[in-house]
């Protein structure tokens, strides 16, 4: 309230007061006086203790890319994202053709344990797969997975290939997406059917 008042004189003061360049001399204008209800302040308080609450109460909005990029031809219809487990996704698509992009972050490099007596595959290996069901039947349309898996190691090699798509022509219709993520920070998976 004590801010609100000094700003108040201050807006005031600047408007009551101009000067005349052609002349040199300033000109000095009234402005009407203005009343400014009694303000206290205890000597513990603090006076940036208002400022900050206001500050902290402003929505801020970050605009972030989108990690699949953007399409000229396609827009999307689900985005589905999550991290390490599983879920299962009921997803319409409203269109004969459609296609799947999706991206993985791993959270380790994978690989062969070559610790392991056995050389068997390492449970540190990050994977993500996507099987695609008909919603009516229950049957397996098919399983998406990164070709060439989450290998951080291989991208900085060859390249990082994200993200990834996977084209369908069999569509209009319900789909159950069972999503299994293992090793994994964060997915994106979007379904996407070409702009009308």
């Amino acid at each position: 309230m004590l801010i609100l008042g000094v700003a108040l004189i201050a807006l005031a003061f600047v408007a009551g007061c101009s000067s005349n360049p052609g002349e040199g001399t300033p000109v000095q204008t009234t402005a009407p006086p203005v009343s400014l209800p009694q303000t206290t302040i205890a000597p513990s308080a603090s006076i940036t203790q208002p400022i900050t609450t206001v500050l902290t109460k402003i929505p801020v909005t970050v605009q972030t890319p989108d990690p699949l990029g953007e399409s000229s031809t396609l827009m999307t219809v689900k985005t589905i994202t999550g991290v390490s487990g599983t879920q299962s996704v009921n997803v319409t698509v409203p269109n004969g053709y459609w296609e799947m992009w999706y991206t993985a972050d791993p959270l380790v490099t994978g690989g062969q344990d070559s610790h392991s007596a056995t050389g068997t595959n390492s449970a540190v290996f990050p994977t993500f797969s996507v099987v695609v069901r008909d919603a009516a039947s229950g049957d397996e349309i098919e399983t998406v997975e990164p070709p060439g898996g989450l290998d951080v190691n291989l991208w900085k090699r060859s390249g990082d290939p994200r993200p990834w798509s996977t084209k369908f022509y069999n569509g209009n219709k319900a789909f159950i997406f069972d999503i299994t993520a293992h090793r994994v920070k964060s997915y994106t998976l979007e379904v996407r059917v070409p702009k009308v």
